[in-house]
């Protein structure tokens, strides 16, 4: 991968980290592969099913059990829709 390629999916995940509804914390990530094509896509949050409420994203003790990394919000989108990372 060249440097020009890494800044676009840096600039991408950070973008997408935008999408998350933490409060304190907004994660990215872009699952790219060998040939330059974006694989998948992840932010930190909930799994589907659990909801976003303010009250469980500002409450430490409710949010942390729940919260899905960017990574594994990325690789089960990933699984979910068939592609293989």
């Amino acid at each position: 991968m060249s440097e020009k390629w890494d800044k676009r999916f840096l600039a991408l995940a950070s973008h997408i980290a935008g999408w998350s509804k933490d409060p304190s914390t907004q994660v990215g990530c872009v699952v790219v592969g060998p040939d330059r094509e974006i694989r998948s896509t992840g932010f930190n949050g909930f799994p589907r099913g659990i909801e976003d409420s303010i009250a469980r994203l500002e409450n430490r003790e409710l949010k942390y059990p729940l919260i899905c990394h960017a990574e594994e919000n990325a690789i089960m989108h990933a699984a979910r829709i068939g592609i293989s990372l």
